[in-house]
């Protein structure tokens, strides 16, 4: 019993996927817990971004300049407001259009992993993961920031017209509110990246410790020590 443990313990990804036993391989196949890690993301990046190109666009619709009614309104700042309320809906559609395209296609391909899970060197839709990375930087930092950035604006244009006090205080609020927001979001990102590469890490170590087990390194510098003899004897 230790002796099978041991061999198991020792065996790369590909013994792994190419055992008899197909339903554990499948549970524990790492390319299909990607395909599900994608999957939730580019999910929440679906309701994310749907939800605050709905906010945006309602803001964009409701927003009303009464206030300035009695005086001209501020050009920069009414410039400001059409440029970030752009930059917010069409990078919320944009990530939605990522996550509406390549969800389907990742959902079938999980469906269908009997077909492909066999296959070792099988990674399916993995050209698309830049785009899937695209999308959720897009959606929950870029989008999250402009719309912070488009409620301290709205929230300017329609107060400061009656008090230049509430509008200033209701964006000292909006920066304390924004600034955790920031540092959680650098933080996430930071630690995140130390993961994947400290995952990365074990797993080239894993591989590395299978080969020299089996002897592949050195069944590999065979063909060279007989080219090197052939040389030789010419």
């Amino acid at each position: 019993m230790h002796f099978c443990t041991r061999i198991v313990g020792n065996a790369s990804h590909k013994d792994i996927v190419s055992s008899p036993n197909k339903g554990t391989t499948h549970q524990d196949d790492q390319r299909l817990h990607n395909l599900f890690y994608r999957k939730s993301k580019l999910e929440s990046v679906n309701e994310t971004s749907a939800l605050l190109s709905g906010f945006a666009i309602v803001a964009i619709v409701e927003l009303s300049l009464d206030a300035y009614a009695s005086r001209n309104a501020n050009d920069g700042l009414l410039i400001c407001y059409a440029i970030v309320s752009c930059l917010l809906v069409g990078v919320h559609l944009l990530a939605l259009l990522m996550s509406m395209c390549i969800l389907p296609e990742l959902k079938s391909v999980i469906r269908q992993s009997d077909v492909w899970i066999n296959h070792e060197n099988k990674k399916p839709l993995s050209s698309l993961d830049i785009y899937i990375e695209i999308a959720w930087v897009i959606s929950t930092g870029i989008g999250l920031f402009l719309f912070i950035l488009e409620l301290g604006l709205i929230l300017w244009i329609k107060v400061s017209g009656y008090s230049f006090t509430a509008a200033i205080s209701a964006i000292v609020t909006l920066c304390i509110v924004g600034c955790p927001f920031i540092l959680f979001s650098v933080g996430f990102y930071i630690r995140l990246a130390r993961t994947k590469i400290h995952l990365y890490q074990a797993d080239l170590e894993t591989i590395e410790r299978g080969a020299i087990a089996r002897g592949l390194f050195l069944n590999q510098s065979a063909p060279l020590t007989a080219m090197t003899n052939v040389e030789d004897v010419r």
